[in-house]
C-alpha cells in the first residue's frame, strides 16, 4: 500500500469517527461504535470500513451494521464535505468482532482463580529467562 492510500485511509477513518460521534443521531445507534480499520481501494472507488460494536447481542451488532449500510449515502455525503478528495469512495461497513472477543477473553481470564507467585519465585523465573 502506498503512502497516498495510507494517508487517505487514515483521514477517512478520522472523519468517519467524527461523523459517528457527532452526527449519527438515530436512536437505533444506541451502542458504542468504533472504527477499527479502513481500507480504500487503490483507485478510491470503494472503501471497506471495519466497525466494532460494543454490544453482547450479535443480532444487535448485525442490525447496526445493516443500519450503517442503509445510511451509507448520507455518511458518504458528510464525508465528501469533510474530505478534499476528487471522489469519495463507496463505503462498505464490515462488523469487526475482534475487540468484542478480546473483551470476552479478558473477562474469562479475570474469573480464573490463578494464585499469584510469591516474589521469590518470580525472581527465579526471571533469572531463568535471561
Amino acid at each position: 500500500m502506498n503512502n497516498k492510500t495510507e494517508r487517505a485511509n487514515s483521514e477517512i477513518k478520522k472523519k468517519l469517527s467524527e461523523i459517528f460521534l457527532y452526527e449519527l443521531k438515530d436512536p437505533r445507534f444506541d451502542s458504542v461504535m468504533t472504527i477499527t480499520w479502513v481500507k480504500a481501494s487503490p483507485d478510491f472507488t470503494s472503501c471497506k470500513v471495519g466497525v466494532s460494536v460494543l454490544n453482547k447481542d450479535i443480532e444487535k451488532r448485525n442490525k447496526i451494521i445493516e443500519l450503517l449500510t442503509k445510511s451509507s449515502g448520507h455518511i458518504k455525503s458528510r464525508l465528501a464535505e469533510a474530505l478534499k478528495l476528487r471522489a469519495v469512495p463507496k463505503l462498505t461497513f464490515i462488523l469487526d468482532d475482534g475487540s468484542f472477543y478480546a473483551q470476552q477473553v479478558d473477562s474469562i481470564l479475570a474469573e480464573l482463580n490463578i494464585p499469584k507467585l510469591p516474589e521469590d519465585k518470580k525472581d527465579d523465573i526471571n533469572d531463568k529467562n535471561e
